[in-house]
């Protein structure tokens, strides 16, 4: 995020209700929402802020509110956001001794590049709460330390009140169980059955100690052997199928939910991944597997477990209550420590996963860039950057192993001193009469079925607490709109002839809202005219481009093609009849067939080696050992760069598009390629309507139009020789070219 704009404008506070929830605990008053992504951190915040006043906004609303992008959200996008929702916000630059006596939370700028939330200055100590760290105590020296002095100050007003919580909710997730509920009934039927094949061991167990035993009846024996061993067959080949059930129901869940993840998040606009790390995506993919989990586990079983415990439980009451009420004092002091070390072990855990995303991230760049590393002899350097990274991983997950070994002696402790109880009272029943040696081993068999459901209980609240996170992860993509869906119905576009009308376009991007990308831009184009985009770095060129392909939408303005506006267009039925060479040519690491093709089977071979041929790529595909079908590589790490930037125009002219846009689609191929490839543009162009975006001035001066953009605006427009005779801007590009 950027450094913010002071601000120091000041407004009458208004008091507000201190809600019900802040009176929790001194620790658990103060909330903690774990950051989405690195970009999130700001949002995050301000999530954190709003629960702390007793509203819920999930951090995709906020985020969508606050245009974050890639990079973050400003301090002064974040206040606008908090003013509009209900705040007096205050953006400030300050020393920490003037924000000491600040009442209510306030979000510091934190390292250049982050933000935190300062909950409160006791006792010469910050609690802090780092989205990505979770909540820490530091000294004013640690905070000083991380702190730029910039802040955002925020105190409630009466708006804040009416503000409507947000209630992620799991119910369209359970929904997706209706479809395998025969599925589901047979493992709850199965389940049923094993935990009534439990209750029989123990019986058999009592009856055989203190009858069998005692009448020294061998035929008796035999027979309760007999029916104690064809029950336990049974139980375990009940547990195989219901295994077997579990695992087709989770396999069917998976295929259902993340083939619905990846539909969704593939018809969603382009700015939803440009805003986004790849990594942010792909672990959204994960989460589906977490809420599978968490619904066959507790939906499908967790219920019929505890449902038996307390049959279980009622006839261990049967047995001895004495006993009953020893084994259930056990339980508090387990439960509280599970619930006690759970937050504890959550925030180790989220820092090993940061400590080792940051090392393998550092692993992967070192070995994505061997070739710079190598030409730059940096081989030390970035070895003891990863050993810098790697080091503070270790020493998260010993942190985290000392923690568990603690957990697990104290675990430990509690088991033994409660065995013993049990053993000594259960001794002293049977030295008494009050129980026999039967009924006492068939108890103690019946004590892990008891406890082990009960327990359950106590981690199913913080299960259910990461999964609403993962839930609100998911909403990140189901909540936003798809450029089609079937509840905003689009325009199937006809077959096109290649008209193209941009009238008073204006367009910004969220990151840049203070400044216009495009402004005001209008021009004509007739079927089959050549239009080149000229200009400068940053000038707004593909951006224009990427308007007309639907990418983008205006801020302001329409864009028309054959007299339809393209907002109102499906964006399936436009691109298909655009061919499209972008800047960077990506290719899959397929054969060179597929990524022409791009896996469509309608296209037949000859037409690819037309296209092939047109885009000066069949000679050098021809010189490989297996022509078409040679694999590319990853990304087509086989390939050069200009034979990369080929197969992508033969992928661009494959099904005659009646548009064709060129962004630098020549910049990688040498003078003779491109000068055969301008020869063949120029039979290609008769019938068709074609952008060229480039740097060369070149190869745009047989254009019948040229655009020429600075900062966003068309300065001038003509053919060649006259904008040559303007010695405008063009004219200026031209000479420093010819200079060169």
């Amino acid at each position: 995020p950027s450094p913010p704009l002071p601000n120091t404008s000041e407004k009458p506070k208004v008091q507000f209700p201190i809600p019900w929830m802040r009176r929790l605990g001194r620790w658990s008053q103060y909330p903690f929402i774990e950051q989405q992504s690195a970009a999130d951190c700001g949002s995050t915040s301000l999530a954190m802020i709003f629960q702390y006043w007793g509203k819920r906004l999930s951090i995709n609303t906020l985020r969508n509110l606050t245009g974050v992008g890639r990079s973050g959200a400003s301090l002064k996008n974040l206040g606008k956001i908090a003013e509009s929702l209900g705040f007096h916000a205050r953006p400030v630059r300050a020393s920490l001794n003037s924000l000491i006596e600040q009442k209510n939370p306030w979000i510091a700028h934190w390292q250049g590049d982050h933000y935190v939330v300062v909950y409160k200055f006791a006792d010469n100590k910050l609690l802090v709460a780092d989205p990505a760290r979770g909540k820490r105590l530091l000294t004013r020296q640690e905070f000083t330390k991380g702190w730029t002095g910039y802040a955002l100050l925020l105190d409630p007003t009466e708006r804040l009140k009416d503000l409507k919580n947000e209630k992620p909710s799991l119910g369209n997730f359970f929904g997706l169980l209706l479809p395998y509920k025969a599925i589901a009934i047979q493992i709850i039927f199965t389940s049923l059955l094993i935990q009534l094949f439990g209750i029989v061991t123990p019986l058999f167990t009592q009856i055989i100690l203190d009858r069998v035993v005692v009448n020294r009846s061998l035929s008796s024996l035999h027979v309760f052997a007999i029916g104690v061993l064809l029950f336990g067959i049974w139980g375990i080949i009940l547990s195989g199928i219901r295994q077997y059930l579990l695992s087709y129901l989770s396999n069917r869940l998976d295929l259902t939910m993340i083939s619905g993840f990846i539909r969704h998040a593939l018809m969603l606009p382009l700015k939803f991944f440009e805003d986004r790390h790849v990594g942010d995506i792909i672990t959204r993919v994960q989460e589906n597997q977490k809420i599978q989990r968490f619904i066959i586990s507790q939906v499908v079983l967790a219920w019929l477990d505890f449902l038996m415990g307390f049959i279980y439980l009622g006839l261990m009451l049967y047995y001895n209550w004495q006993l009953t009420v020893l084994v259930i004092a056990i339980i508090p002091p387990i439960a509280l420590l599970t619930l006690g070390a759970t937050p504890l072990l959550r925030q180790v855990s989220r820092e090993v996963f940061n400590k080792a995303a940051e090392q393998n991230s550092s692993l992967v760049e070192t070995i994505t860039g061997i070739n710079t590393v190598k030409t730059t002899a940096s081989e030390r350097e970035l070895r003891w950057r990863w050993e810098e990274h790697f080091t503070g991983f270790l020493n998260a997950q010993f942190r985290a192993q000392k923690l568990g070994i603690n957990l697990q002696t104290a675990s430990s402790l509690i088991n033994s001193l409660g065995s013993t109880a049990l053993l000594w009272y259960g001794a002293m029943l049977v030295i008494n009469g009050q129980l026999t040696i039967g009924q006492f081993v068939a108890f103690n068999m019946l004590i892990g079925k008891v406890l082990s459901p009960i327990l359950s209980l106590s981690g199913i609240w913080d299960e259910l607490q990461e999964v609403i996170i993962s839930v609100e992860r998911l909403n990140d993509v189901f909540g936003t709109t798809p450029e089609e869906s079937p509840d905003k119905p689009l325009l199937v576009l006809p077959a096109i002839r290649g008209e193209v009308n941009f009238e008073n376009v204006t367009f910004r991007y969220n990151s840049d809202e203070d400044r216009n990308t495009l402004q005001n831009i209008s021009f004509k184009v007739k079927p089959g005219q050549t239009i080149a985009i000229v200009g400068r770095s940053g000038s707004g060129k593909s951006t224009l481009v990427k308007l007309l392909q639907g990418l983008y939408h205006p801020n302001s303005g329409h864009i028309w093609i054959d007299g339809h506006d393209i907002s109102h267009v499906s964006p399936q039925s436009l691109r298909s009849q655009l061919g499209v060479v972008p800047q960077e040519c990506f290719l899959f690491s397929g054969n060179i067939v597929d990524n022409i093709t791009l896996y469509r089977p309608e296209y037949t071979l000859e037409e690819v080696i037309d296209v092939a041929k047109l885009a000066e790529a069949h000679a050098f595909i021809q010189s490989m050992p297996l022509g078409y079908n040679t694999k590319v590589g990853e990304r087509g790490a086989n390939l050069s760069g200009g034979q990369r930037q080929r197969i992508a125009i033969a992928r661009a002219l494959l099904g005659q598009p009646r548009i064709l846009i060129l962004d630098e689609a020549t910049s990688s191929l040498d003078t003779e390629s491109e000068r055969r490839f301008q020869q063949n543009l120029a039979r290609l162009s008769r019938d068709r309507t074609t952008f060229i975006i480039a740097h060369r001035l070149s190869t745009v001066r047989n254009a019948d139009c040229i655009l020429v953009l600075e900062r966003g605006s068309i300065v001038e427009q003509g053919i060649h020789e006259d904008l040559m005779q303007q010695e405008g801007l063009y004219y200026h590009l031209a000479q420093q070219q010819l200079n060169l």
